[in-house]
Formats: C-alpha cells, structure tokens, sequence
C-alpha cells in the first residue's frame, strides 16, 4: 500500500491549498507561550530537536540534561478528542491521515519512555496558566531527582532550578 502522502487529494480550491502551505507547523503562539514560560523560570532548552537522533520525531522543546521532551500538538493534525472534526471534503483519506498521525505519536512516545526521557504532551488549547504550573511541577519533580549525574555531583541544572523556586514562593523573582 502507497503512503498516505502520496495518496493525497488535491486542495478542494486555490484558497485551500493556500491556507495548508501556510502552515509551518513551527513557531506557533502555544510554542512560543510554552518557551517563554520555561525561560522566565530560568530553564534553558532547545527547540525543534530531535531527542533521539535515529528517531525522526523532533519535539518542540527538549530539556537534553534532564531527558525531558515537551510536544505541543495541534488540534487537528493530532486528533484532538475534544476538537478535532473529519473535514467534509476528503474525508476518508483526512481521517486516515490524523489517525495514522495518532499511532506515530503513541509509537514515537514509548521508544522515548523506554529510553528514559519524560514525554510531555500538551493539546495547543491547554496553554493556560494552571497547565503551564502543572508543566513547572513536573519538570521541577525531574529535575530535583537528581535525574542526571555528572560525575558524581547532581547537575547545575537542578541546584538553579531549587534556588528559583525558592526565590519564586519568597516573592522575589
């Protein structure tokens, strides 16, 4: 059987096909929410990386030192349960498309797990205030167990990450 990229329908017209070549898939307003949130609490990242170099799966913000990957997906080219709708034009092949989007996604999550790194999935409509904590929490949660060692003394990263913490609940940052 062909991919389904190559099996794709044309654009039903000119302002469609328009509207899908603009989509970059990078940079979006959730990304860069995201980023500007993870900075401001002293984390430093790198953005469009691929965690595991023979996994083509780039994440759109990677914690290296600590194995963290954060992806932030789209509504509808992941499938959102809670927004995503079949367009009426093509349908079978757009819901065959999201759904094989959907086990790649689940697919690319395990080999991460297995090889240590936290996966963090976040729907674009999520971005708000209580999930950028819950993101906080969870990558303080890693970062002060110690995950990574070098040489025998916990990383920089996790001594920062505490003092921040402890200036953020003091009111002084």
């Amino acid at each position: 059987m062909s991919s389904i990229r190559s099996r794709a329908p044309r654009a039903s017209s000119a302002v469609v096909r328009r509207v899908m070549q603009a989509n970059t898939g990078r940079e979006t307003r959730p990304e860069q929410i995201v980023r500007s949130f993870l900075h401001r609490r002293g984390l430093r990242f790198r953005k469009d990386l691929r965690p595991i170099q023979a996994l083509r799966c780039a994440a759109d913000v990677v914690l290296p030192r600590v194995k963290v990957c954060i992806f932030i997906d789209g509504c509808f080219w992941h499938g959102c349960p809670k927004h995503f709708h079949v367009p009426a034009t093509n349908s079978e092949w757009w819901a065959e498309k999201i759904e094989a989007n959907r086990i790649r996604d689940r697919r690319n999550n395990k080999i991460l797990k297995r090889n240590g790194w936290l996966v963090i999935r976040l729907w674009e409509h999520q971005i708000t205030p209580t999930a950028l904590r819950r993101l906080e929490s969870k990558i303080g949660a890693r970062v002060s167990s110690g995950n990574r060692v070098e040489n025998g003394f916990r990383c920089k990263l996790a001594a920062n990450w505490i003092v921040h913490r402890k200036k953020s609940a003091a009111g002084m940052v």
